[in-house]
């Protein structure tokens, strides 16, 4: 998955990608829900990725101690972007 992918989830509820992140080679996803209009909703979470036999699906990242390390490098990505940025400017 990219940024910028849609996910429908089995309730068929969509999530936006909005960054991604590998920590130990497996990939997470920082998504925000999103509406029929694909305009986003205040509703935000972490998926994991899951790639069994090239069968690629999400699941949803309820571990703390996994969110926390995932939010750090996220917001990591984030900044970096904002930084280089502003240098561009």
């Amino acid at each position: 998955m990219n940024k910028e992918d849609i996910i429908t989830l089995e309730d068929n509820v969509e999530y936006m990608v909005l960054d991604i992140a590998t920590i130990n080679q497996e990939k997470y996803l920082f998504c925000v829900e999103i509406d029929e209009e694909e305009m986003p909703k205040n509703n935000y979470k972490y998926f994991q990725e899951i790639n069994e036999s090239n069968n690629i699906f999400v699941e949803e990242v309820e571990d703390q101690d996994v969110i926390e390390a995932i939010s750090a490098i996220f917001t990591a990505n984030h900044l970096n972007n904002i930084t280089n940025g502003e240098q561009d400017v």
